[in-house]
């Protein structure tokens, strides 16, 4: 799930639970969105950068792996110790953090799935045949032709295709060309 997609979807859980959290809303808020601090930590150190931009350019590739070692903050044991610690020492402020962690652990979860039958559906609806190059392949990958304007049709169909692998990483490096075109202009 994109980052704005997280921001959009936290903020609005945030805004829902106002009435019983009141100020502390934003706890919740933060921690759903400064979890994927992981993934930024993980790139720091195996690329021994600094670098956001070099972060985000690593993840927006066209198939970046999905590693455990990236999700050290997502992971079971974490969440479950954090339960722990919030549960022993009866911190409101930990419940809400764990409130968020799992918040965001849960969209992911939802992501996830629904990717996966996206991609399984339009691989089989072109018999995992590549529509860009005709080759077959049994690992298409799914790439997004457009965002959809409306968080609740994310995951129509109509705004994916899968393709091959090689056709995949072009799609990504074409858009990535034509968006820094558009950034001269």
């Amino acid at each position: 799930m994109r980052v704005q997609e997280h921001v959009k979807l936290s903020t609005a859980a945030a805004i829902l639970t106002l009435p019983w959290l009141k100020k502390d809303a934003f706890i919740p808020l933060a921690a759903s969105i400064l979890i994927d601090a992981d993934h930024y930590l993980w790139h720091a150190v195996t690329h021994r950068t600094l670098s956001l931009r070099a972060a985000l350019q690593y993840f927006g590739r066209a198939n970046p792996p999905r590693l455990a070692q990236q999700r050290l903050l997502h992971h079971p044991i974490i969440l479950g110790a954090l339960l722990v610690v919030a549960a022993r020492s009866r911190s409101r402020i930990l419940w809400l953090i764990l409130a968020g962690f799992l918040f965001h652990v849960s969209l992911d979860t939802i992501h996830v799935t629904q990717m996966n039958h996206l991609k399984r559906m339009l691989s089989e609806q072109v018999n995992f045949t590549c529509p860009a190059c005709g080759q077959h392949s049994e690992a298409l990958q799914l790439h997004t032709v457009h965002i959809a304007s409306n968080i609740l049709d994310r995951y129509n169909p109509r705004h994916f295709v899968v393709l091959c692998p090689t056709c995949h990483e072009k799609a990504h490096k074409k858009h990535k060309h034509i968006n820094s075109e558009h950034d001269r202009l």
